[in-house]
């Protein structure tokens, strides 16, 4: 019997969240030969997940395991998790408490492994937000790059070098829509320090470089909840966390520019990314100067301290932020 272990960081404020999304996990067909363990992770959540899962049963060959942590994040609890299904999981999948699979996910998902992929995901969708999320402008090249395949429906195998590229650029392979084979990096983890953004991108990249056939499902679609979501809510210039994200995101390109895993052309984008990042932080941390000065400050300590060399970059490029600004250029966004 292989196990399939889905790991499920917990940390909500609204009830009912997390029993649909072990609903989900119980409408799910098993293959035969293959059981799946359920691994819930309360992340110190103001609504513990112990109460949330009361009258919500998973029936074998499905399984749940709770385990309780401080607050630590999502990378924290998701490598809690990890820690836990590593030694007898065949495969791992990863679940958040707000999201609900479609029933076939697991058992196409396993299909795939079985004949020899390595990391199979699918699309999304996320009310408010996108139908489709490969079809929005986040993923256009991703689209694309499918597209050339000639496949509408089924399992198509992507080249993994190119998928590698628009991980870094779109992050097409969001976390609920993935499994990947246990073997393939059974050491990896997320990085803890990035709390705000990023700390999926660097572990999907590095697990998408150490795999070897990569499967995008046509058929499948995860619908991504509403719950606690720190970087979707965010996303406005004057957010509370924006700040933050940035500077997250100016650390993950800085981790991926430095990475061992990227191949030349990748490595080559990825630098690309950074001084796209360096840019749009400076001139962020520029504006909240301004309206903000006891944020900006905290989040340029937090940068000197975790990467002091990030820190230096964002200095360097200030003076050309504010002469570019004033010329009236916009702050770049885009990779050639």
């Amino acid at each position: 019997m292989q196990t399939i272990s889905v790991i499920i960081p917990f940390y909500q404020c609204e009830t009912g969240v997390l029993a649909r999304t072990l609903l989900s996990i119980e409408a799910q067909v098993i293959p035969t030969g293959w059981r799946l363990q359920a691994v819930l992770v309360d992340d110190g959540s103001p609504l513990p997940a112990r109460n949330e899962i009361k009258g919500v049963d998973l029936t074998a060959p499905r399984f749940l395991k709770v385990v309780e942590q401080a607050n630590k994040g999502v990378g924290a609890a998701r490598n809690h998790g990890l820690d836990i299904a590593i030694p007898e999981s065949a495969a791992i999948a990863f679940l958040d408490s707000d999201d609900i699979w479609p029933a076939g996910h697991i058992a196409r998902a396993i299909a795939a492994l079985e004949a020899g992929f390595d990391f199979y995901f699918t699309d999304n969708r996320r009310d408010k937000s996108h139908e489709s999320h490969i079809r929005s402008r986040y993923s256009a090249r991703t689209a694309q790059l499918i597209d050339q395949t000639g496949q509408t429906s089924g399992l198509v195998e992507l080249p993994q070098d190119k998928i590698v590229g628009f991980c870094l650029r779109e992050f097409p392979c969001q976390a609920s829509t993935i499994v990947y084979r246990a073997s393939v990096a059974p050491l990896l983890r997320f990085p803890t320090h990035l709390k705000y953004s990023g700390e999926d991108v660097l572990f999907m990249t590095e697990l998408l470089a150490r795999s070897t056939r990569v499967g995008f499902d046509h058929d499948g679609m995860v619908e991504c909840g509403d719950g606690v979501n720190i970087y979707f809510k965010n996303l406005a210039w004057d957010a509370p966390r924006f700040l933050n994200i940035k500077v997250d995101q100016m650390l993950t390109y800085r981790a991926l520019a430095k990475a061992d895993f990227l191949n030349t052309s990748n490595k080559a984008l990825s630098q690309n990314l950074l001084e796209i990042a360096t840019s749009q932080l400076s001139f962020h941390v520029i504006r909240t100067l301004v309206k903000n000065p006891k944020k900006a400050v905290g989040q340029l300590w937090r940068l000197f301290t975790t990467d002091i060399g990030a820190g230096a970059k964002v200095l360097v490029a200030t003076p050309k932020t504010i002469f570019a600004k004033l010329l009236g250029r916009a702050v770049p966004v885009e990779v050639d």
